[in-house]
């Protein structure tokens, strides 16, 4: 999904852009009518693209080309809060692809003016990305903090050793206690979950775990079942990026709550994820920092 925005003459104009496959799988995508007219007259653009697919990616890089064939001197920036291959950010089996480094590459050559992605996987992305910017969870996390069920207290959950530094830092920001961290062993064959712990005892108080992704949501149905050995208190769920492939139902049979940034179901009524990103609202400057992560020794390899 993409939505473009246009400054002419000091005035933002937003429209979607058209986009289609052929019967051969090859995407094509055309720019609205009336920018086609003003383009000239930009003084840059900004594509925010949620990318959920491989036919996304490519209609990306064709709407880039598109924009800069119609006003080559207008910079183009890029939102893309979720980072295709984000997750494949090591190499885990001999003979695999470094996927975040090859999908980076990708990104750098397109020459964005700046690249905007929200909570990423780790720091690997914010490394091999030229002219990022990263959006943290705060503001987010902060509105689904506003429900009344958490007035009383809350504890932020890590469900690995992953997401540690991450909620670390979210509960610092926000003013939260109570942190408590779970750990999991994964097959490095198969990245099916083969134990999940708990290790630390856990106050009387609603429980909220915090990561950026969930996927098929195995990590945390099988948290779930870890918690209910160590608290009775509610669980809720906070993810910036709900794929939610797997579907809701076995995750609202286990958390009172989920709260997600980008819900890629677009679910609605009973057992929907309550977004807790208003689109129509900027976020806090401060949300917004330079990726200052380390740089990689061989990112290629």
């Amino acid at each position: 999904m993409f939505t473009l925005t246009a400054v002419i003459e000091g005035q933002r104009h937003t429209d979607t852009p058209s986009a289609f496959v052929f019967p051969g799988g090859e995407s094509q995508v055309t720019v609205p009518a009336a920018w086609q007219a003003r383009a000239d007259a930009a003084s840059e653009f900004r594509i925010h693209a949620l990318l959920k697919s491989a036919d996304d990616v490519m209609q990306l890089l064709m709407l880039t080309d598109a924009l800069r064939r119609l006003n080559p001197a207008a910079p183009v920036h890029l939102d893309m809060p979720y980072v295709p291959y984000a997750r494949q950010d090591r190499v885990c089996n001999p003979g695999e692809a470094l996927g975040a480094a090859v999908f980076c590459k990708l990104i750098n050559d397109q020459q964005y003016a700046t690249v905007t992605v929200v909570e990423p996987h780790s720091d690997v992305t914010p490394a091999l990305l030229q002219r990022v910017r990263v959006i943290d969870a705060a503001a987010f996390l902060k509105n689904a903090l506003a429900n009344p069920a958490f007035a009383n207290g809350v504890t932020l959950m890590a469900p690995d050793a992953g997401a540690r530094k991450r909620v670390q830092a979210l509960a610092k920001k926000l003013g939260v206690a109570d942190v408590r961290y779970a750990e999991k062993v994964r097959d490095p064959q198969t990245g099916r979950i083969t134990e999940t712990r708990v290790p630390d005892d856990i106050p009387a108080q609603p429980v909220l775990v915090v990561d950026d992704i969930c996927d098929g949501g195995r990590t945390f149905l099988e948290l779930a079942n870890a918690l209910r050995d160590k608290t009775r208190q509610p669980l809720y769920l906070y993810v910036t990026h709900g794929l939610f492939s797997k579907g809701l139902a076995e995750l609202n049979a286990r958390y009172a709550g989920i709260y997600t940034a980008y819900d890629w179901t677009a679910s609605e009524g009973v057992g929907a994820p309550i977004l807790v990103n208003d689109a129509n609202a900027p976020l806090p400057a401060n949300t917004i920092k330079a990726a200052s992560a380390p740089a990689l020794a061989n990112p290629a390899n």
